[in-house]
């Protein structure tokens, strides 16, 4: 349920225009409550339903009262050469969240408007934003997913790819600790059966970290965004509008969801627990089978642990003009990625452990040098119809950084594509307007990733 008032006008009358501004008052309330099928319950282990995935009850609900304002303050209007007009955008906004770990939160801008003619101006400033916790990220119950899976088995004495903190690694005291973690959440008889039985060759050279599970995180906080943006604005020779904005946003304590590795991580490395204390909260996510020591599941939580920083530059070009009876109007963005990483230890240089920290964070992961979009319309009385274009360019996966030789490098990488789609309208009776669409025009085919054809006889009949 949401209740709003706003309130805008101008509040008075200065030199160079009217002072105007906008005042708002809001109430929201969000709910859900999510009762599965009893098969696919994760209690039952008796005839579960094949090709769905255990789940629980789930169910929350939080509240927040906002208020905000905003003004729009003209310094100068018509001045001398090079100001054509100069305006200051500021606004601020209090959120009070009914969650008893979230605080009361400001988030405020300031943003400049400076023509320097009336075809050409500058704009740009800064934005504090925060998003609180979801429904989801909050209250969701311990469900099986399919994703996060860990690469391998960090336990195993066997490893063909040992990575930095396994107990296959080089450090003799980094091994020794995760054999002495992984043996206390084994138990004895576990622990017996997967190091002592068959001693190092009986243990697993492949494999991974058990079933992934999730859950929701009571505690979890906002996450706060800082953007910084500047740009301009010119309008040129016959209709032409060019914009060209950079732009550049940290994000801290992101809310995440780690993988499996990122967890098996915390709770083995020296240098995350050097006390090699088996019961910190990374720990105690791990399941190990009790009877043979293997993988058996990980808990994955929701984390305020997420660090994103992203920069680009976005073009965007517009055109239009009249063409027979109606107009024809053309829009071309392209964004050009400049910088982007995402982590999960902001305090920390970013590392790459085992060619997955940087990623273990399962968002922010596509590295795009750039994309392009463009649309193209034509709109006559009450006709209207759109042609929309997308190009993807190749995207490398991230294995392509360290090893471009691998099989994920060569037979994950998405190859460069486009997409088309159409859309128009016609309105008719003052009253009625009907929309149609055709979202892949050509009919594409999705690029094809993850498959090796060397392994495959795609010519058998």
């Amino acid at each position: 349920s949401m209740l709003e008032a706003n309130l805008v006008g101008d509040l008075m009358e200065l030199p160079a225009g009217p002072l105007q501004y906008a005042l708002g008052l809001a109430y929201r309330e969000n709910s859900y409550l999510f009762v599965p099928d009893n098969l696919s319950d994760n209690q039952n282990w008796i005839d579960p339903i094949a090709g769905t995935y255990p789940n629980e009850i789930s169910q929350g609900q939080f509240d927040v009262t906002e208020l905000y304002g905003e003004m729009l303050i003209p310094i100068v209007t018509d001045g001398p050469a090079g100001v054509d007009h100069f305006t200051f955008e500021l606004g601020s906004r209090f959120s009070d969240w009914s969650m008893p770990n979230m605080p009361t939160l400001n988030t405020y801008k300031a943003l400049i408007d400076w023509g320097f003619t009336p075809k050409y101006r500058m704009r740009g400033g800064f934005n504090r934003a925060f998003r609180a916790p979801n429904l989801g990220e909050l209250f969701i119950a311990r469900t099986q997913v399919f994703g996060g899976f860990g690469s391998r088995d960090w336990c195993s004495q066997n490893l063909q790819n040992p990575g930095d903190f396994s107990a296959s690694s080089a450090d003799p005291v980094q091994a020794a600790q995760t054999e002495n973690i992984c043996r206390t959440l084994m138990g004895a008889s576990g622990a017996y059966e997967y190091y002592d039985l068959l001693g190092v060759p009986g243990q697993p050279t492949v494999g991974g970290t058990g079933v992934s599970n999730s859950y929701g995180n009571l505690n979890l906080r906002e996450e706060q965004a800082d953007t910084y943006t500047m740009g301009t604005v010119m309008d040129f020779h016959d209709n032409f509008t060019l914009t060209v904005d950079w732009y550049k946003i940290e994000i801290n304590n992101m809310i995440a969801l780690p993988n499996a590795d990122a967890i098996y991580e915390g709770c083995l490395s020296t240098r995350l627990n050097p006390t090699g204390d088996p019961n910190v909260q990374a720990c105690k996510q791990i399941n190990r089978d009790p009877s043979d020591g293997g993988p058996q599941n990980t808990d994955r939580s929701f984390t305020n642990l997420g660090y994103a920083l992203m920069s680009g530059v976005d073009l965007q070009l517009n055109w239009s003009r009249p063409l027979g009876r109606g107009n024809f109007s053309m829009q071309s963005v392209a964004n050009y990625n400049l910088e982007s990483t995402t982590q999960d230890e902001p305090q920390l240089a970013p590392i790459d452990h085992a060619g997955f920290s940087d990623c273990s964070l399962q968002i922010e992961c596509q590295r795009y040098d750039y994309r392009l979009f463009s649309q193209f319309s034509f709109a006559q009385g009450s006709w209207n119809i759109s042609l929309r274009h997308q190009y993807w360019p190749e995207l490398k996966n991230f294995n392509c950084r360290t090893t471009p030789d691998s099989i994920p490098c060569i037979y994950s990488s998405t190859p460069s594509y486009q997409l088309f789609a159409l859309t128009g309208g016609y309105s008719f009776a003052d009253k009625y307007r009907v929309n149609f669409g055709i979202e892949n025009l050509l009919d594409t085919d999705p690029p094809c990733t993850g498959a090796n054809p060397a392994e495959h006889d795609f010519g058998a009949v």
